[in-house]
């Protein structure tokens, strides 16, 4: 029943699905923006940021509580009952914040630009107490996992390049209006494609059930930590498209957006991958604390050096590439995109390091450090956009990001050491290399220079890293 696949099995599947995931993704995104316009891209941006507090809201940790304990799990008869009462306690959570939600919203300025746009958004939560990837990563079948993942993608793109010009206007209904229902069909589309491969596992379907108030409040206790820094860590990803939301135009939302939304992608790729980890390291902690220490050193290296050509090429190449997405439809993007490079990839290194006490059962110790990172970006935004604009929302940010990196290394720093320093050194030296050739190379297209930087980073990098990963086999 369990998947038999490795970590490295795991991360390929789920790092093929993810890569299909941001790439549709993109498409979907840069085909919204042209149709809809400046202004109601920002708009819909600043729904789609708010409907991230609600899914997070509703989910409250529980999807990585549910994959850390059925990845303990072994009798099917346990894991089934587990889901099934699980199921029912994100139902109840779904529930509340959904009321809360219809309240809250016309509370905040942006919703009077149109309410149909937040309503849709919040919807969401339904849909989600029922999206059972959690139970397909905590019994490692990534092969399913990516699948579904790669489906609400693929249904999402599917919608918006088929239908959202054609349905322009249908039912008195502008496009912009119609891009967050073909979100939820997408939401619901994926959700039913596991749910019933969860059925085959399992034996039956996965339906809501009441769970004894003491285990339900075991549960929220244990997720608890856990959804609150999660909730943070939101603060740190998208306050910066709600604080524009309420200090500039729409139109100024919809260039920083253009541009955040795409380099978005590097954070949401660390969280789907880490998913593809935590089940293995989950056990290892339990089991040896030197095992879990050499793994995770493993994956933190190789991440470092792969994140850094990242941040080097998003900020030699991010104006050309954002001009070679929109044209100039959207002014300033260029910048925001060359600045949150770096920015993203130092958030995703401290989402690496947070993420390694949440699978040490120290979840505990991960929020004091969110919690100060995003009064920091909190703090960032209303100084800076005033003065700055979009280009301030970038430093604040940049600040926040810096300050969940620094606090939670220092955290972890007793897992640390110097077998860090050769996947470093290999990214370091690889990314330099790929910087000297684009700027030698600088008039041709960008497309070419974006292969020919992965080309010379792989030819550069690629042996260094995979002569360090052996040594440690």
């Amino acid at each position: 029943m369990r998947g038999r696949g490795n970590i490295l099995y795991n991360l390929g599947i789920l790092g093929v699905a993810q890569a299909a995931t941001m790439l549709l993704s993109v498409v979907a995104l840069v085909y919204i923006a042209r149709t809809v316009g400046q202004h109601w891209f920002g708009v819909l941006q600043v729904g789609a940021a708010f409907s991230a507090y609600a899914l997070l809201a509703a989910e409250w940790g529980l999807c990585v509580l549910g994959i850390r304990e059925v990845s303990r799990l072994d009798a099917l008869g346990e894991i089934l009952r587990y889901a099934r009462t699980h199921v029912g306690l994100m139902l109840v959570m779904a529930l509340g914040v959904l009321a809360v939600g219809a309240v809250v919203l016309p509370l905040f300025p942006f919703f009077a630009d149109d309410p149909w746009i937040f309503l849709l958004y919040l919807a969401t939560v339904v849909p989600q107490f029922w999206t059972l990837d959690w139970v397909g990563v905590g019994l490692e079948r990534m092969t399913w996992v990516g699948i579904a993942k790669t489906s609400r993608s693929l249904f999402y793109v599917a919608l918006v390049l088929l239908l959202l010009e054609p349905l322009d206007g249908f039912g008195g209904w502008p496009a912009h209006r119609w891009v967050p229902l073909m979100f939820l069909a997408a939401f619901c589309g994926s959700a039913l494609v596991m749910l019933l491969r969860v059925r085959v596992w399992l034996g039956a379907f996965v339906t809501p059930r009441l769970g004894p108030r003491a285990e339900w409040r075991r549960r929220m206790g244990a997720a608890g930590p856990i959804g609150a820094s999660a909730l943070t860590m939101r603060v740190l990803l998208n306050s910066d498209v709600i604080l524009l939301g309420m200090l500039v135009t729409p139109a100024e939302v919809g260039s920083y957006a253009a541009a955040a939304k795409v380099i978005f992608v590097l954070v949401v790729a660390v969280e789907v991958l880490w998913r593809a980890l935590l089940p293995r390291l989950s056990r290892f902690w339990a089991e040896s604390e030197a095992d879990f220490r050499r793994s995770y050193l493993g994956y933190l290296g190789l991440a470092a050096a792969l994140f850094l050509p990242v941040a080097v090429g998003g900020v030699l190449l991010g104006g050309r590439f954002m001009d070679l997405l929109y044209g100039d439809g959207y002014p300033g993007a260029g910048i925001v995109f060359r600045l949150l490079s770096v920015s993203y990839v130092m958030l995703a290194l401290g989402q690496f390091c947070g993420n390694a006490l949440i699978a040490s059962d120290r979840q505990r110790l991960y929020f004091p450090p969110l919690l100060l990172s995003a009064a920091v970006a909190v703090a960032g935004n209303l100084l800076l956009v005033p003065r700055l604009g979009p280009s301030g929302a970038c430093f604040g940010m940049m600040l926040a990001h810096a300050t969940l990196l620094a606090t939670t290394g220092w955290i972890i720093r007793g897992l640390l050491g110097r077998e860090l320093l050769a996947p470093l050194l290999a990214g370091t030296v690889g990314s330099v290399s790929m910087a000297l050739v684009l700027r030698a190379t600088w008039s041709w297209h960008p497309v070419v220079l974006i292969v020919e930087g992965v080309v010379v980073y792989a030819a550069v990098a690629g042996p260094m890293l995979l002569s360090w990963w052996r040594r440690r086999a």
